[in-house]
């Protein structure tokens, strides 16, 4: 089951480097989009990191 779908807080490690994170809650691959949201009103987010950094995520 895919933790965003329950709007509960997830907190992940991700390495340096540019990330397209989930924003539907629908990703397989959660928490980086997989382009399930296509043909919604949901975009992911990019981020960008200089270096690793753990971070927590909600929907």
């Amino acid at each position: 089951m895919n933790p965003n779908s329950e709007k509960t807080p997830v907190t992940v490690t991700l390495p340096a480097g540019t990330h397209w994170l989930c924003t539907c809650g629908q990703s397989k691959n959660y928490p980086h989009c997989d382009g399930a949201h296509t043909g919604s009103t949901f975009t992911p987010k990019k981020v960008d990191l200089d270096a690793p950094q753990t971070i927590e995520l909600t929907r």
